[in-house]
């Protein structure tokens, strides 16, 4: 009788043991419900059996409910959505500068103003104030030139700085990674749980997801490897760091083509990469997309300085027309010119020069006829003259004025493509990630419901021990009395 009750009190005993662990546990889950990467945990009771008879439970080791192939999408998904929203940042801060083609402030206006001026110069050719009118409409649209330059360059600059962020933020990462597997093998080594440290793992790789598209293969029982999806190994036992150098002063047209030191590498070897996470963005967006975007505005520079000189019939061999380049020392091409065109000193009273000079020839020795208006009309004629572009991304010959309409229309769509696609690529890792919440997330009513029952079997597993104790007390009693 007395093993009996015995036993009624050790099992009760270890059952609330196990009861308590369980209550813990599934509160942990509960406030852990919109935990980022947080995978349910549970905890079973084991039944202890002695000759056939139940001698009290014990805690099964921790469970993670994991999905690993939930887990690799969604870390995809999430990759492809750093990726589309980082080229959406940069784009954007350039395309706030270039602005709407039909803002007063944007190419095409200003173009369109400069044409303007030079048709009211035309109907009255020896005005001063019309003259100066025209002079001042060059002006300002070789600076508005310059000022599209300065926020490519400024884009790139912001490029390169998101790269040396997301590769310190992927090294921290990968540090993190390293102490928590030392953790895991260390719990492994002593039989400990080890459900929470491979809890942490996934955190760390999702969060790494974002900078690098990542895969993870599993290397014995508890251990794995970490590579990029291009194959450069990031951690497999030990980690293998990312490095990388900003490049200073970064300008619209500097070419990084085969300057490793401005790449991000692994032990001196450029890193394999898709397209996916903020890195691959930022490098995309400063070697590719930018330069391409400069490419157009200094192509464009170019025929305007080209057209205006050929325009202009008091320019000799070697003379310099309405537009110039000001940089030191003149481009021997079209690289950067956009950033350096400029109205010619010899026109612009504000350099020394004659405004009526626009009238009569940029290179004229005297001022001509007070109502010649060939020159005036040879340059509204040059914004109209088919020119040739190559490897920009425009139409191979178009005049100014189509050429500044494509340039602002082509840049602007390049920010809403990438906005349409960012939009969709967020839709889907959305998807993704509640896909994987829903198969290894924790769902509030399940574990309520579970810690209701916990709750009822502690009272239970309580009340025999009350009970039984009683019991033991009265049998004590009765041997004592006997």
């Amino acid at each position: 009788m007395s093993m009996s009750l015995q036993s009624a009190l050790e099992s009760s005993l270890t059952s609330l043991q196990v009861l308590a662990q369980q209550t813990t546990l599934i509160s942990n889950n509960i406030a852990n419900a919109n935990t980022t990467g947080y995978e349910q945990q549970d905890l079973q009771q084991i039944e202890l059996i002695s000759g056939g008879v139940g001698s009290g439970v014990f805690a099964s080791e921790l469970q993670r409910l994991t999905d690993q192939a939930a887990s690799g999408v969604a870390n995809q998904a999430n990759g492809a959505q750093a990726y589309s929203q980082q080229m959406v940042n940069l784009l954007t801060q350039y395309t706030q500068v270039l602005g709407q083609p039909t803002d007063s402030t944007s190419l095409p206006s200003m173009l369109q103003a400069f044409n303007s001026a030079l048709t009211t110069l035309a109907s009255s050719p020896s005005d001063a104030t019309a003259q100066d009118a025209a002079v001042t409409a060059a002006s300002n649209l070789a600076d508005t030139l310059n000022g599209l330059e300065g926020a490519v360059a400024s884009a790139r600059q912001q490029a390169d700085a998101g790269v040396e962020s997301g590769v310190q933020n992927a090294n921290s990462l990968l540090g993190q990674i390293a102490q928590n597997e030392a953790s895991l093998q260390s719990a492994v080594a002593q039989g400990q749980p080890t459900a929470s440290y491979l809890n942490t793992r996934d955190q760390l790789i999702s969060q790494l997801s974002s900078d690098l598209p990542v895969h993870v293969f599993q290397n014995g029982a508890n251990g794995i490897t970490i590579t990029t999806d291009g194959g450069t190994t990031l951690w497999d036992g030990q980690v293998h760091p990312l490095s990388f150098t900003p490049t200073p002063n970064l300008s619209a047209t500097t070419d990084l083509t085969g300057n490793l030191a401005s790449q991000v590498t692994v032990g001196g070897q450029p890193i394999a990469i898709s397209q996916s996470g903020s890195i691959a963005a930022n490098l995309a967006a400063r070697d590719q997309v930018l330069p391409q975007i400069a490419g157009q505005l200094d192509q464009f520079a170019g025929n305007l300085i080209s057209g205006f000189q050929s325009a202009d019939p008091t320019v000799g061999a070697g003379q310099t027309g309405l537009f110039v380049d000001s940089g030191t020392p003149p481009a021997s091409g079209t690289t950067g010119l956009a950033g350096t065109i400029a109205v010619n000193p010899l026109v612009d009273p504000a350099q020394g020069g004659q405004a009526w000079r626009i009238q009569s020839g940029v290179q004229a020795t005297t001022q001509g006829n007070a109502g010649d208006t060939t020159v005036i009309d040879d340059f509204i004629g040059a914004l109209g003259n088919t020119q040739s572009y190559t490897a920009t991304g425009l139409p191979s010959s178009m005049s100014l004025t189509a050429a500044a309409s494509q340039i602002a229309g082509l840049q602007q769509s390049t920010l809403t493509n990438w906005t349409s696609v960012n939009t969709a690529r967020t839709t889907q890792a959305q998807a993704a990630t509640t896909a994987l919440s829903n198969a290894t997330g924790v769902n509030v009513d399940d574990q309520m419901q579970k810690l209701l029952v916990v709750q009822q079997t502690y009272q239970a597993s309580a009340q025999v021990i009350q009970v039984a104790s009683s019991m033991m007390n009265d049998l004590l009693t009765a041997i004592q009395q006997a």
